[in-house]
């Protein structure tokens, strides 16, 4: 017979993470320290020998509250911000960013009007596009991501977008994170695409997160990107301060005896009589099902091995025979810091196969974004 293992509270130690910054839910919530994203922000900086930043804000800044991460980069005086979509640019003007916002997806004729109404910069890729668009644009010249932008040695395409309003001209690496030498060719394979329209752009920006450290070259703008939001943007390269800490309070805590099942399937069985904490958190906040017999979490400034398949709202963390001290209301940490333990956004991306970038992107829209100094 499983027992509601209520007994446990007596045993309850102080939590070793701080729970002032809780919100009013017996949910999940994500931290995000905006301090030391500006501290992120000033290492790209120092790194990009005199280039502006065109901090990346798509996605949600990333998943952690695009308005909030922008005003906060607002320090660090950038050229403008890089979003995805028409929409993610008009959330920003009307949270009273007034720079430049540049939208990275070329677009077509048919919504030059929303960009003109709301101030924001188009990629092109597109001569006929480029003739007919009014305002300022930035063309995209591929040189070996294969995904948009014009080839690299097609001339004629590219003197077709060399218009008036060409602002600026760029490229993406597609390989920055892992070494050197695909930079160095997509870095030349630019340079003969900026000879091949004839005139220099005013703008020229091609380096990621990794890319402002492989790239020594002088830029206009760099793009960073996950070394932002706290991802590691190559193994060999300078590492970032983490941002965000993905929290969850225990929500039941119950004692399981030898052979015991725990979640759906059945196919966790408690080995010996053991103790087992039901944390509310689960895959429709973005904790991957993949993570199953991978993943821990801290409890008590301890790791702790999560059981069971995850479940669409909690997921299950096994403690131990006599429950550690372990309670209801105590704060589970899946990314972050507790006692003297860490769960990094990479480490936490790992168990399921993934990278920072998705872990973070795939965050619940349900789950609080926080920001306690802020």
């Amino acid at each position: 017979m499983v027992l509601a293992f209520a007994s446990l509270r007596r045993y309850n130690t102080r939590p070793s993470v701080s729970t002032q910054t809780r919100v009013s839910t017996n949910r999940a919530w994500v931290e995000v320290d905006l301090g030391k994203l500006v501290a992120n922000a000033r290492t790209v900086l120092a790194a990009a020998r005199g280039a502006a930043l065109l901090p990346m804000v798509k996605a949600n800044a990333y998943g952690m509250g695009a308005v909030r991460v922008s005003h906060a980069l607002e320090t660090v005086n950038p050229w403008g911000y890089g979003v995805a979509t028409v929409e993610e640019g008009i959330e920003l003007r009307r949270a009273a960013i007034g720079r430049p916002i540049l939208v990275l997806t070329p677009t077509g004729p048919e919504l030059q009007a929303v960009y003109r109404e709301h101030d924001l910069r188009a990629v092109l890729d597109d001569p006929d596009v480029a003739a007919a668009w009014s305002g300022p644009f930035h063309l995209e010249v591929d040189t070996g991501m294969g995904r948009c932008g014009v080839r690299w040695d097609d001339v004629a395409r590219l003197r077709g977008c060399a218009t008036a309003n060409m602002e600026g001209a760029f490229t993406h690496f597609s390989a920055a994170d892992e070494g050197p030498e695909k930079v160095a060719e997509q870095w030349e394979r630019l340079q003969a695409a900026l000879a091949s329209l004839g005139v220099r752009p005013r703008l020229v920006h091609a380096a990621n997160s990794a890319g402002v450290w492989r790239l020594g070259e002088q830029l206009d703008l760099v793009r960073p990107g996950i070394f932002l939001y706290g991802g590691l943007h190559a193994a060999d390269l300078e590492p970032p301060h983490p941002v965000a800490a993905l929290r969850a309070p225990v929500v039941s805590v119950r004692r399981l005896p030898a052979g015991e099942s725990v979640s759906y399937g059945g196919e966790w069985t408690a080995p010996t009589d053991t103790v087992v904490a039901t944390v509310g958190i689960g895959y429709a906040d973005g904790v991957p099902r993949a993570v199953q017999g991978r993943a821990e979490v801290l409890l008590g400034g301890r790791r702790r091995p999560l059981v069971g398949r995850v479940t669409m709202d909690f997921v299950m963390v096994e403690l131990c025979p006599g429950g550690g001290g372990v309670a209801v209301g105590d704060v589970a940490t899946l990314v972050g810091s507790d006692g003297g333990e860490t769960i990094s956004i990479d480490e936490y991306a790992s168990w399921s196969g993934t990278v920072s970038y998705e872990a973070l992107t795939s965050i619940g829209a349900r789950v609080p974004r926080i920001y306690p100094d802020a």
